[in-house]
């Protein structure tokens, strides 16, 4: 009996280590400018993508991650310029069923995201363009709120539905509706995916000095994936609460890129609708796989002066080089930014995945 015992208390470790592990990941990017220059002086600096000027240090990210069948967490973490900081999410998973996942924590759901990231997005922003993430659909948790609770259902495979609550310290159970975001995304086979969502926030302040007040967001679009090669994703987006926003601020907004033996091209536009005045913003981009790993792209935007907020509008150029490894990038480029003065980069950029 105590060998039979043992017999089984081996086979269910052995089967806990097959269906359970603990994993390390990691990303990271870094932008070195050895020369950056503007109206008055020549710079240089380290950043990330995303870094303002002079930047932050160069992102170096790790992942920590427990996954079994059933339940789970996630740790990112950031060592950027030798400080230890919390990264992107760090929550717990469980799926008590197939179609079920309960998350609770800092979370981000992509699933239903629709960015616009390419070209200049991936090198210096400063010197690009910033908007290429929830371009044409927001991310679920998009507030990065580090007390945070989601269930996400997917009772059948074409349809995802997922209920998001944030900041959860509220003084009353009723309050978690006025910080929420309440998603549902369905797939058509052959034709595309429609995506809806209401995004519920407390107001800091409307037009009348209130505090009390609540902004709802409604959001909708549908990506085309019916011909081979082809996305493109139609978006559009208003606030409903005109004494929180007296802009009533509306956006529409377009990506679409289009593969074609080694080349992609990239499109994408976005027009705000508000009160004052209009704004808007095009781009367009190209990469062409050369082979054996090397990459080149461009791309070009132009945004108007009510889009850059300084009274002058902007136009954006960037044409870089990568070679890729099997966990990594290194490369470099060139970026003009015309925005009433002239600015000029040289970005080398590196980034690392595992």
């Amino acid at each position: 009996m105590k060998k039979a015992l043992a017999i089984l208390m081996i086979f269910a470790l052995v089967a806990s280590v097959a269906v359970a592990e603990v994993s390390i990941g990691a990303w990271g990017r870094g932008i070195f400018l050895p020369v950056s220059n503007g109206p008055d002086d020549t710079l240089t600096d380290t950043a990330p993508s995303w870094g303002g000027w002079p930047g932050d240090e160069a992102r170096i990210g790790f992942t920590l991650a427990g996954n079994s069948d059933n339940v789970g967490f996630q740790i990112d973490g950031n060592v950027d310029g030798g400080a230890f900081s919390v990264g992107d999410q760090q929550k717990i998973w469980v799926k008590p069923m197939d179609m079920v996942t309960l998350q609770l924590g800092r979370i981000y759901d992509d699933t239903l995201r629709g960015n616009a990231a390419f070209g200049s997005f991936n090198w210096y922003r400063g010197l690009g363009y910033g908007d290429g993430e929830d371009v044409t659909f927001s991310r679920i948790g998009i507030e990065g709120s580090r007390e945070a609770f989601e269930v996400a259902i997917t009772p059948m495979d074409p349809l995802y539905v997922a209920l998001y609550f944030y900041d959860l310290d509220k003084d009353h159970t009723s309050d978690m509706f006025a910080k929420m975001q309440a998603a549902l995304g369905y797939s058509i086979d052959g034709v595309g995916q429609f995506k809806a969502q209401i995004l519920t926030s407390e107001a800091t302040s409307d037009a009348e000095g209130k505090v009390d007040d609540m902004q709802t967001a409604v959001e909708v679009a549908f990506n085309y994936t019916g011909m081979e090669n082809l996305f493109v994703e139609l978006g559009f987006a208003m606030n409903t609460n005109a004494d929180v926003d007296p802009e009533e601020t509306k956006k529409i907004a377009l990506y679409g890129n289009y593969a074609v033996d080694a080349a992609k091209i990239h499109l994408m536009a976005v027009y705000k609708l508000m009160e004052s005045d209009n704004r808007m913003h095009v781009g367009a981009g190209l990469d062409y796989d050369v082979g054996d790993g090397v990459g080149v792209s461009a791309d070009v935007h132009y945004m108007d002066d009510v889009w850059t907020g300084s009274g002058d509008s902007a136009i954006t150029f960037f044409a870089g080089v990568t070679k890729g490894f099997s966990n990594g990038v290194v490369g470099a480029g060139v970026q003009v930014r015309s925005e009433g003065d002239t600015y000029i980069g040289i970005p080398v950029r590196m980034e690392y995945w595992f």
